[in-house]
Parts: structure tokens; C-alpha cells; sequence
């Protein structure tokens, strides 16, 4: 039988009844309804639904079991949100993944800001992943020509003709995820042909560079996904368009503690030396907690990115000094002399290097010690 409506009937937080039509995942009015709020609250107490089907000129009504209902396959998602794991290798908050996951289910736009190597770009294509979802990646910070990066361009040889850009084939293309990275780094030419495109109301591209400028409609369940730096200490990095902004629903990337660190160096290298996990975690702890002060000595924090790295070359048998020497001293100005910034990063890094064995860089009294430092 075919059903009009699938009611599924709950209380609210008032306890009022209500109920949500399952076919559509819309809410069922029945405040004017008397006859269809007793059905609804039959059903609440029975575990059942209440199903709508065409009887004559009438609607008929029945009860029908949980599972005696099976949702259209097409409106369906990939996979529950709910039961949705995260990936093994990668932390992010379970509420900030449930949402992830939400949007690119529902072809919805969304906007990753943090500062850089925290895992904005990564945790997307984790997503895609998960989902078993295309994702087509364009970074716009390295866009030089926008208009034929993402319409096309237009050849004259044997005549002329037009080739659309990846970015069209990408729009063409059901429920897909886009990847627009670094969107603050953009061209403010690429905001402005975008506008249209993200806009919920609009989902349209024009081929302005095509002969008749055909305008081209954004493919169901394609969803934009993008990130962004937004800080002083992003230097190439523009101020968004408030416009731009408010066609992206925003997520803060999480700052990892030094416990998530630990945690997250063990998980991607489960060979690291736990010594050395903890000492590149606690001078990167050390450097932010310095950066959060009002009168800070430093600029800018180390990256997760900086840290998995390190992790690697540790494996490597590059020892704390050398690591130091090679990626982390270079982020930090030796402007100042003995006030410089990258002064104050050794000293920081010294205290966690012990003379003699290799195999004994540091022990816990070493990190005992550490509190008797300004650093």
C-alpha cells in the first residue's frame, strides 16, 4: 500500500504531543486536529505509527509497526549521522562530526576556521571517506586566473569553442562533496562568481565565457565544504565578505590539548617513543601558553601538522635538538637578538634535551625541573 503520510508521534518538552511526517522528515501539524492527536498519542503508547493512505475521496488511516515501515531509498542517507563512527587516526568532538556529517548529508554549505594545521582540509576528505562520497578539492589561494578556474575557457583554433572548468564538471555531479580550501586566501573575484553558486535560494553558476551563457544548476546533494585562516598573523589572507560568510554554516576547529596531542601522535605513529611524545607535546603546551598571555614573547603556536612531523622524524632517529633545529626554531623571528622570539624557543627546547645516552634524552625528573623556568 502506498501511504500519503507516515506519522511518527512524540511529547515535547512541554509534553505536548506532536509528530513528524517520515516521508518528508517534516513536522505534522495537528494543533487544530483533535481526531489526528488521539491517533498520534494511540500510537506514542503502542510504539507504533500512524500511516495516511487515499480511501475514496477520504484519507484512511491505520496503525502499523516500526518496522513494518521501510523509508524510500532515496531519502535515505549514505549512513545514519547517528551511528556514524569517527575515523580511528583523527580527533574532532563527536558534536562537531555528527554535524559534519549532517551537512554533507543534507548538501548543505559549511565553513572550517582555525588556525593553520589544526586538520580543517584533512577532516573533510576523512568525511568523504567515510561516506564513500566523491570530493572534488579546489584550492583557491593558489587560483591565479579565477574566471577559467572555475567557468572554463574559451580556445580559437579551427573555429572557437569553449571548455568547461573542473569546477562545472564538479557542480554537475549528485551529491558530491566541493572542497573550496583556503577560501580566505581567494581572489575577491572568485567570492563574487561563487555568490549565486552558494547561495541556498539561487544553486546557479553562469558560463558568461560560453556562447548564450547558459546557466548551469548545481547537481542535488552536492554539498561545499571550506576553510579558512582568519588571524593577524595570516598575512596573505583577506577579511571575508560578510555576504560570503553568511552562505556557510561556521565550525571553530578545535585547538588540541596536550593530552589530544599525545594522543593523537600515539594513534598516527604507534612506534613513537612515548618520552619523546610527551616532550614535543609539552613544549608545544608551553609555546601556547606563552602565546595566551597578554604580554606574549611569541606570535604563534605550533601546528598539529608541525608536531606529526616531528613525530615522523623521530622514528627517523632525528634527535630533539635536530628536529628542533630544522622545523621548529625556522617559524620563530631571530629579530631581537637575545630577545628574539627563536631565543626564547631554545631555551624552551634545551630543557627537554639530556646530555649523554640516546636512548635516555630526558627522564621525569627532567620535566620536574621544567617548573622552575619562566619558560
Amino acid at each position: 500500500m502506498e501511504y500519503k503520510q507516515v506519522l511518527r508521534g512524540y511529547y515535547d518538552t512541554e509534553n505536548k504531543v506532536k509528530a513528524i511526517d517520515l516521508l518528508t522528515d517534516q513536522p505534522y501539524f495537528i494543533e487544530d486536529r483533535p481526531d489526528m492527536k488521539q491517533r498520534i498519542e494511540r500510537a506514542i503508547n503502542f510504539k507504533q505509527l500512524v500511516a495516511v493512505y487515499q480511501r475514496g475521496t477520504r484519507n484512511g488511516f491505520k496503525y502499523i509497526e516500526q518496522n513494518e515501515f521501510s523509508q524510500p531509498a532515496e531519502q535515505k542517507l549514505t549512513k545514519p549521522i547517528t551511528t556514524m563512527n569517527k575515523p580511528d587516526n583523527f580527533i574532532i568532538s563527536d558534536l562537531k562530526w555528527k554535524y559534519l556529517v549532517r551537512c554533507i548529508n543534507k548538501g548543505k554549505n559549511l565553513m572550517f576556521v582555525g588556525p593553520a594545521g589544526t586538520g580543517k582540509t584533512q577532516v573533510v576528505f576523512k568525511a568523504a571517506e567515510m561516506l564513500d562520497r566523491k570530493i572534488f578539492y579546489f584550492n583557491l589561494g593558489s587560483t591565479q586566473d579565477v574566471r577559467s578556474a572555475i567557468i572554463g575557457n574559451t580556445y580559437f583554433k579551427d573555429g572557437t569553442y569553449f571548455e568547461e572548468s573542473a569546477f562545472v564538471t564538479a557542480l554537475k555531479t549528485p551529491n558530491t562533496i566541493i572542497l573550496l580550501d583556503e577560501i580566505s586566501r581567494a581572489n575577491p573575484e572568485a567570492w563574487n562568481i561563487l555568490m549565486p553558486v552558494l547561495d541556498a535560494n539561487i544553486r546557479k553558476l553562469r558560463l558568461d565565457e560560453k556562447e548564450n551563457s547558459p546557466v548551469i544548476d548545481v547537481a542535488d546533494g552536492v554539498s561545499f565544504i571550506s576553510t579558512a585562516n582568519i588571524g593577524f598573523e595570516y598575512t596573505a589572507a583577506r577579511m571575508l565578505d560578510r555576504a560570503l560568510v553568511d552562505r556557510f554554516s561556521i565550525i571553530e576547529m578545535d585547538i588540541l590539548n596536550k593530552e589530544q596531542e599525545m594522543k593523537l601522535l600515539a594513534m598516527k605513529h604507534p612506534e613513537l617513543d612515548p618520552k619523546v611524545n610527551e616532550a614535543f607535546c609539552d613544549i608545544s603546551f608551553r609555546i601556547r601558553m606563552e602565546c595566551e598571555r597578554n604580554d606574549s614573547k611569541l606570535s604563534s603556536v605550533l601546528s598539529t601538522r608541525t608536531l606529526i612531523e616531528a613525530a615522523e622524524m623521530s622514528i627517523d632517529d632525528f634527535t630533539i635538538d635536530e628536529i628542533a633545529e630544522l622545523i621548529i626554531y625556522p617559524q620563530y623571528s631571530d629579530d631581537g637578538g637575545t630577545d628574539s622570539e627563536r631565543i626564547y624557543v631554545r631555551q624552551l627546547v634545551q630543557k627537554y634535551i639530556q646530555k649523554g645516552d640516546h636512548e635516555d634524552l630526558f627522564i621525569d625528573k627532567d620535566f620536574r625541573e621544567l617548573e622552575k623556568f619562566n619558560v
